[in-house]
């Protein structure tokens, strides 16, 4: 039996013999297209030649192609896992055509490799042909119907007619198309076979009559119009899906059982605590049990691989865009494991090896990038564990409460929830609102009746579902996941109206200090066109005139202000990260101040510091050119550091936010790791390396995106992008991307570029601060004044003053930790009168009193000593402020035997914290919590009553 390397390599060879160029795989991100989440599909490195925008110096190329299917109408997600032949990440074998052979070759070779190379039988192949089309003007496609009965053995009532549906292949709505040939084996038993035609399962949906391989031949070009051009030059696209290839030529009936997934499952069995889960195909559990466990064991065996080479290519996981992709893919695969195989640690970076080994050799880069994938998958993984459980406890407390029901039913199930303590408080947080200022007994009523009135209908809540995505990172699809294996729905369109409310407001917040304007606009002139912006040749427009002007209520903060349309402006407005150009509007003796200079529905407006006198006058608009050129130098600089951080951190590194400000700069990249302060020096020391250089700024305007895409301009993902863009280079082997905003003339114009901070912003985003030009000349004159000021007080020492900075430092920890000890003494003399005022309930000391302000550590300290002083059948609570009186602390502890009773400290600490707008936990005999709002700590101490008769 060969193996899988040994087929991957047969098909490489066969087409190589054939005069075909083995080419590599394509990045699983598409290089050349920022529309494209990801490779779907071996053609993508490919289109630009089908376009014809684009050349190879060969016409017969042969490949694998990584390719991830997880959107669209190829998003097979759902289904990975459920049945034995769906993935998300897979191989496709390919051999291709640019105008040089066509449908004989392409028909006749496929028939070469797979009867007389590979052994197939010739009685079980089907293939398909085009059936013509109508619509589309188009016959059948005789002439490939007649290359299968020509050049191959296959019986004539093999050869089927389908529609357009499935045998013809298009682009898109326009551009390259044509029929398709599709190839079908059947897998069934020669009985099976007997039984029934397998001519009437192809196109079916019977996995056991599958498609193998399919030939595209592109002989058209598809117009706007609906009809369809014949092409000059004819193309071949196949594409055979490996896995499943595989699969037939080792006899299995289910991929999962060749050996590209065998060593794979074998390694979660391994892992796995579940002492009855031995081997895929060894579960020592009940049938129901035990296809769960299969279920789970080719979920994360799948999403392993999709993940590994997904990080691999530089995709993170993050909230947007493709970095939410890999995200989903990846909880999917922690929650199976945690769920259905025992896992509570991160395991999924441990099956790494067992992919590198099995796939590195083809695919190199994943060898080489071996480690930082594994960190990365691993900081995921222990991010989504420390709330999974919490998590899927939560939705385990709310199910039974969802299911549909009349209105008797929904009162009965009030009170059985208000009762319900536990759940009702983490509720709170989804319908804090409905709560109002009632009572916590009549709020408790008030959000059980508002998250009833949705479960009664068989849904879980939009809020639920809110809630689980914003404070347990439950992907939604996976909370729709959990809710079918439950039996109930969830409730999307409300959970979508949340969504949208949480963008609404980070929108308001990024717009927060502009004040938009409500009133209407006036056209004050409609002879000129509006909005021409020239701001890239000019720094002032001599004569222009205002078109359209919007008033502002005067008030106290705005008084008069007003909006102004120019029909020519010089005037940068707010994009790309670039803050708006400020300057003046001058109207003979008059000048308006322009405060800031955005976009609103495609036009250029002018933020003014009050309405003209008359609008109708020809004006002046002149931008403040200093604050312009410092802009310049960070916007310019920025690309340069762009570059220089993929240099250094690699090419995963991608922009995800930006600002660029006369003063300052920040950047927000992609990357897992700390950016260490070696590589900071290294990213800094290359940008003020270019800068020195004074390389020229290259721009090209009206640029087709095409052209800029296949000639390698960085572009954003998610950006949108017109038909024609604007490039600006320095040096295109260093900095080429595609940018709207305002550059230098050269680098040597920056002057100096430093970093002044990097910190993490998100899951696997990164932040960098920095300053250019001016501002960072003025930062190192700051920085020297303060150093000559802090030597001044060392003038008499002898060595550095960073060792007698040190030295004094140390001098001050010392001194801080011998204070901290003398509090802790002075706290547990006072804990023997706290104790003594311990009141009994039910048998159990209860102690819950406020102490005074101190840190965290020395409560933490308090409340051992109180766990020790009280003995057994007590529960003590300790609540404080902090020195600044701004956070809570809490400590619980639990004894012995209570804890065998199944009252935790981590539980009653969690809850307490809750209530202080925080949260907590640790062990079940000593927790410690915080909160935010110190004023609710005696409401939080006077609830460890109920809570405790909660617990019990």
């Amino acid at each position: 039996m060969k193996t899988s390397a040994e087929i991957r390599q047969d098909f490489l060879r066969f087409f190589e013999r054939r005069g075909h160029q083995i080419v590599p795989s394509d990045s699983l991100v598409p290089k050349d297209d920022p529309t494209l989440l990801f490779t779907n599909a071996g053609m993508n490195q490919f289109k630009d030649v089908f376009l014809e925008t684009g050349t190879r110096p060969y016409n017969r190329a042969v490949d694998t192609q990584k390719v991830l299917r997880v959107s669209g109408k190829h998003n097979d997600l759902e289904e990975v896992g459920l049945d034995t032949y769906h993935h998300t990440f897979f191989e496709m074998l390919g051999n291709w055509s640019f105008g040089d052979y066509f449908k004989k070759e392409a028909i006749g070779w496929a028939w070469e490799l797979l009867i007389k190379e590979w052994g197939l039988d010739p009685s079980r192949v089907y293939a398909t042909v085009h059936g013509g089309d109508e619509g589309l003007g188009l016959e059948s496609d005789e002439e490939a119907a007649g290359f299968w009965a020509s050049e191959t053995g296959i019986p004539r009532e093999h050869i089927l007619y389908f529609g357009s549906k499935d045998n013809f292949w298009m682009m898109g709505d326009t551009g390259p198309c044509g029929p398709c040939s599709e190839i079908h084996y059947d897998m069934r038993s020669d009985e099976e076979r007997a039984a029934a035609n397998g001519a009437g399962l192809v196109n079916a949906g019977d996995p056991r009559v599958i498609e193998v391989w399919n030939l595209v031949f592109i002989q058209y070009e598809a117009r706007p119009d609906g009809s369809l051009r014949p092409l000059s030059a004819k193309h071949v696209d196949t594409g055979m899906g490996f896995e499943r290839m595989v699969a037939v030529l080792q006899g299995k009936s289910s991929n999962y059982d060749t050996d590209l997934f065998a060593p794979l499952l074998a390694r979660i069995a391994e892992l796995s605590p579940v002492q009855a889960l031995k081997g895929y195909d060894d579960i020592d559990l009940e049938a129901e049990e035990s296809e769960r466990a299969r279920i789970a064991m080719r979920v994360i065996a799948d999403h392993a691989r999709a993940v590994s080479f997904a990080i691999s290519d530089g995709v993170l996981p993050g909230n947007g865009g493709r970095g939410y992709v890999i995200r989903r893919i990846l909880r999917r695969a922690i929650r199976y494991g945690y769920q259905t195989l025992g896992f509570t640690a991160p395991f999924m970076d441990r099956l790494l090896d067992v992919i590198v080994e099995q796939m590195g050799s083809q695919f190199p880069e994943l060898t080489k990038n071996r480690d930082y994938v594994a960190r990365v998958i691993r900081s995921e993984e222990e991010s989504f564990l420390e709330t999974l459980g919490t998590g899927i406890t939560f939705f385990e407390r709310i199910v039974p409460y969802v299911s549909a029901g009349s209105d008797a039913d929904i009162s009965d199930s009030v009170a059985t929830l208000s009762a319900d303590k536990g759940t009702l408080e983490i509720l709170r947080n989804a319908y804090g609102d409905v709560a109002g200022g009632a009572d916590r007994a009549s709020s408790g009523r008030a959000i059980a009746s508002a998250f009833l009135g949705s479960a009664k209908e068989g849904l879980i809540p939009g809020e639920v579902a809110f809630l689980l995505h914003d404070t347990y990172g439950f992907p939604v699809d996976l909370t729709q996941q959990m809710a079918r294996e439950a039996g109930v729905g969830v409730e999307m369109v409300r959970y979508e109206a949340l969504m949208e409310e949480q963008r609404e407001r980070a929108r308001a917040a990024s717009q927060f200090g502009r004040g938009a304007f409500d009133g209407e606009w006036t056209v004050v002139s409609a002879e000129e066109t509006d909005s021409v912006f020239v701001g890239y040749d000019r720094e002032e427009v001599d004569s222009t005139h205002i078109v359209m002007m919007r008033l502002r209520d005067a008030d106290g903060d705005n008084p008069g202000q007003a909006e102004l349309v120019l029909g020519t402006t010089p005037f940068y407005a707010e994009s790309g990260g670039q803050v708006g150009d400020v300057g003046e509007i001058i109207s003979g003796d008059e000048r308006l101040q322009v405060l800031d200079t955005f976009k609103e529905d495609g036009r250029i407006v002018h933020l003014v510091d009050r309405a003209p006198a008359d609008a109708t006058k020809p004006v002046r608009a002149a931008i403040a050119s200093a604050r312009r050129a410092e802009i310049k130098k960070h916007h310019s600089v920025t690309h340069l550091m762009h570059a220089a951080l993929r240099e250094v951190l690699g090419k995963h590194v991608s922009q995800k936010g930006s600002l660029v400000a006369p003063d300052r700069l920040r950047f927000d990249f992609g990357h897992f790791d700390k950016v260490s302060d070696e590589q900071l020096a290294a990213v800094s020391s290359r940008v003020n390396e270019m800068i020195q250089r004074n390389l020229p700024r290259t721009e090209e305007r009206d640029v087709p995106i095409e052209d800029a895409m296949s000639r390698g301009a960085t572009a954003l993902f998610g950006e949108k992008y017109g038909e024609r863009v604007r490039i600006i280079s320095f040096d295109p082997d260093y900095s080429m991307e595609l940018c709207g905003g305002t550059h230098v003339a050269a680098t040597g114009e920056i002057g100096l570029f430093l970093f002044l901070n990097e910190s993490s912003v998100a899951a696997g985003v990164r932040r960098v601060e920095a300053v250019a030009g001016n501002a960072a000349i003025a930062y190192v004159a700051d920085r020297m004044k303060e150093l000559h000021s802090v030597e001044s007080h060392f003038k008499a020492s002898q060595g550095s003053v960073a060792a007698e900075v040190a030295a004094v430092l140390d001098e001050r920890k010392t001194l801080a930790r011998e204070v901290e000890g003398l509090k802790v003494r002075l706290q547990a003399a006072a804990l023997d009168d706290l104790i003594s005022a311990a009141r009994v309930r039910d048998g159990i000391r209860i102690l819950a009193e406020k102490v005074a302000p101190c840190s965290m550590e020395t409560l933490r300290s308090l409340g051992q000593e109180m766990r020790e002083r009280m003995g057994s059948s007590s529960l003590g609570v300790l609540g404080t402020v902090d020195p600044d009186g701004e956070k809570v602390y809490l400590v619980a502890s639990v004894s012995d035997d209570l804890v065998k009773d199944g009252i935790k400290a981590g539980e009653i600490v969690s809850r307490l914290a809750r209530i202080v707008g925080g949260g907590g936990g640790g062990r079940p005999e000593l927790a410690t919590a915080g909160g935010k709002t110190p004023e609710k700590i005696d409401e939080a101490l006077a609830a460890v009553d109920e809570i405790l008769s909660d617990a019990r």
